[in-house]
């Protein structure tokens, strides 16, 4: 959201759970972030999960959820960026195709390691399917189901 100028936690004293308030160039006051929509408070989340999981391992789940497929390439690339830079293995899970291609792309445009995981049931046994970065390249290109 390009009006916010800053990000600040307050409360967090007691039972009061530390909240998240924003400063918009749109806004006189500061207003808290909730009040932005779910992508923006998602983003804000996943960001913010990759902050406390440094040096270690950060979990997902439905990684679109709450997201327009339009800024999904650019939360990957900050994804990217951020788990390079706090030493942080991400593992994220989607049924999203929207999401796949977004992570491909991001993928292709980093030097580090990305691979898509597919997961299959075959009798009682989960069988993984690992798709690396050219791989993946081709599948999102010829429209393979990889999820």
């Amino acid at each position: 959201e390009p009006s916010i100028s800053a990000v600040s936690m307050i409360g967090g004293k007691g039972a009061r759970p530390r909240t998240a308030i924003v400063r918009s160039k749109n806004f006189q006051r500061p207003l808290p972030l909730r009040s932005f929509g779910d992508g923006l408070n998602r983003l804000f989340n996943i960001a913010l999960s990759l902050v406390n999981a440094k040096g270690g391992l950060l979990l997902i789940d439905e990684f679109e959820n709450g997201m327009h497929h339009t800024v999904q390439l650019d939360v990957w690339r900050a994804i990217f960026r951020l788990a390079q830079d706090l030493d942080v293995q991400v593992f994220a899970t989607s049924h999203s195709w929207d999401a796949v291609e977004a992570f491909q792309k991001a993928a292709a445009e980093t030097t580090e390691d990305a691979t898509l995981i597919r997961l299959s049931r075959q009798d009682d046994a989960v069988i993984p399917t690992l798709f690396k970065k050219d791989e993946l390249a081709v599948a999102t290109r010829d429209g393979i189901e990889v999820r």
